[in-house]
């Protein structure tokens, strides 16, 4: 699972002559509410850095979703919610489908808003039919994929489903997470603080949910501050998001391997990656991520500066990688609706591909230049 990690490129997926539109769409809606088909890739989550439910490491993909492109005012409140389809081939070229709830609610007050929301996915598709078929010849589609989102929250209440495996109180083979966040905003001080948690389990009862409450939890905090000096805005900014097992599970309530890896693991989906790149938190299963952001801000131009320590196969592996990364952008607005970006990072990781003592540096330089037609 770790050669799909964004610190290694996995040769079989990588494509020479890659090529065509990125971030492209077709929108059809009324007020805000409709149906959007393209290709594109995605940012379910708080995060400024990474994503627990899905995020925008992977490359664009063909996406199908369904429900509010701007959020819908009622007063002090806002609401949200979209549905997400992607369909796309695993290694073995079968069929898979990536599917996604995601709702939020907001209330905004004269100084602050206060952003509770959820988000529900999955990954399916058709090669395990054989094992729960019940004499269902047809194949498993987008619309079924979609149509998981909304099936009972506990494994019981899903005995006798279609999908449900024979001789178990409801369980599945999907791949799936649950998380939940909340963000506060606090206007005039300009402060962002938030939290989201996810767990990748689907618990069979409220019982099982109360008494492993912590099995296969992942965790993500952040906290972002910008202060006014003049005519410039200094930009600060930290983030911590993990994926590790809990060094806290009762051992009465465990059922698993305390020390196996959880989030991304199972083979069939890729481990929850696309093109050799993960689709969620890019820092993996059994992982940490940490970053510091510093930045000076005016209207002309932009400078930042971040760093940024990860952990990857920390309880899972015998030497974990250790990775340390500086990074410096740069951004220059001209003329109208011109901009020129150069960015330079230097990264090092210990123990690289899990080899003691192993090291690899690589240092990378990017310019790039974008033109806004409106």
């Amino acid at each position: 699972m770790y050669a799909f990690s964004n610190n290694q490129n996995n040769a079989a997926h990588l494509n020479k002559n890659d090529h065509g539109l990125r971030q492209s769409s077709l929108l059809i809606h009324y007020k805000g509410v409709g149906v959007k088909y393209g290709l594109l890739s995605h940012w379910w989550g708080p995060g400024k850095h990474s994503a627990l439910a899905i995020s925008s490491n992977a490359p664009s993909q063909k996406s199908l979703s369904l429900g509010t492109f701007k959020d819908i005012q009622l007063n002090k409140l806002s609401i949200g919610f979209k549905v997400l389809a992607i369909p796309f081939k695993n290694y073995m070229q079968q069929q898979i489908y990536f599917s996604g709830l995601k709702a939020n609610i907001s209330y905004n007050s004269s100084n602050s808003t206060t952003t509770i929301g959820f988000h529900r996915t999955y990954l399916s598709g058709d090669f395990f039919r054989s094992d729960f078929d019940s004499g269902v010849s047809r194949k498993w589609t987008i619309f079924d994929a979609a149509s998981l989102v909304f099936e009972p929250l506990f494994g019981q209440s899903k005995k006798g489903l279609e999908y449900a495996l024979p001789g178990t109180p409801g369980f599945d083979v999907w791949d799936q997470l649950l998380s939940g966040f909340i963000l506060l905003k606090f206007h005039e001080e300009n402060l962002e603080i938030y939290l989201d948690l996810a767990s990748d389990d689907n618990r069979a009862n409220f019982i099982d949910l109360r008494a492993h409450w912590d099995h296969t939890l992942g965790y993500q905090l952040g906290i972002n501050k910008v202060f006014k000096y003049k005519r410039y805005e200094i930009l600060t900014g930290a983030e911590f998001l993990t994926t590790r097992i809990s060094n806290t599970l009762n051992p009465k309530f465990n059922r698993g391997d305390p020390n196996s890896p959880n989030f991304y693991t199972k083979k069939v989906y890729d481990y929850f990656s696309y093109k050799g790149r993960r689709m969620g938190a890019h820092s993996g299963s059994s992982s940490d991520d940490l970053i510091f952001l510093f930045g000076l801000k005016n209207k002309e131009s932009a400078i930042m500066i971040s760093y940024n320590k990860e952990r990857h196969g920390i309880k899972s592996m015998s030497y974990p990688e250790l990775k340390s990364e500086y990074s410096i952008s740069y951004q220059r607005n001209f003329f109208k609706n011109h901009k020129l970006y150069l960015n330079a990072e230097y990264e090092k990781i210990d123990n690289y591909a899990f080899i003691e003592n192993n090291v690899s540096v690589s240092n990378l330089f990017l310019i790039g230049y974008s033109l806004y037609f409106n």
